[in-house]
């Protein structure tokens, strides 16, 4: 993968995609880590954690969970090559990361740019908490 500036057009794809999660509760943040390749655009998306700050809780992390409009984002694409579903529920590997176990990959061409989205439904490790929730009621976007 290399670096280079994400164009507009890409941009606002990533703005489009990121308003088809829907919570079942509550409030949530898109995270999302994405580069250019010799393939095209690639994307991994997700929804960001939410860290329980303050009383017993202090320091959890508590998934979101949401449901995803597929037919909304295969709209975005001018040509759309696959869609497929990814799951090892029977993983040999030891992994601490639920994120790659469960996931969905759409590729296709906008602007005659190949993309390819992986949505997963979790952030990966490395990420902290999209949102704080303080014991108080409080959020703060992180």
């Amino acid at each position: 993968m290399s670096s280079q500036i994400i164009p507009n057009w890409f941009s606002q794809f990533i703005g489009a995609i990121s308003e088809r999660f829907e919570p079942f509760s509550g409030v949530a943040r898109v995270g999302y880590e994405c580069a250019f390749s010799e393939g095209g655009w690639e994307i991994s998306i997700f929804l960001g954690e939410t860290e329980l700050v303050g009383g017993a809780d202090d320091g959890r992390m508590l998934p979101v969970n949401f449901r995803f409009d597929l037919t909304g984002v295969v709209q975005q694409f001018d040509q759309l090559d696959g869609m497929h579903w990814n799951a090892f529920p029977n993983s040999p590997v030891e992994t601490e990361q639920p994120s790659d176990l469960s996931f969905v990959t759409i590729t296709g061409t906008i602007q005659g740019e190949k993309v390819l989205i992986q949505l997963h439904a979790t952030p990966p490790n490395p990420v902290g908490p999209g949102i704080r929730q303080h014991s108080d009621g409080r959020l703060e976007l992180v």
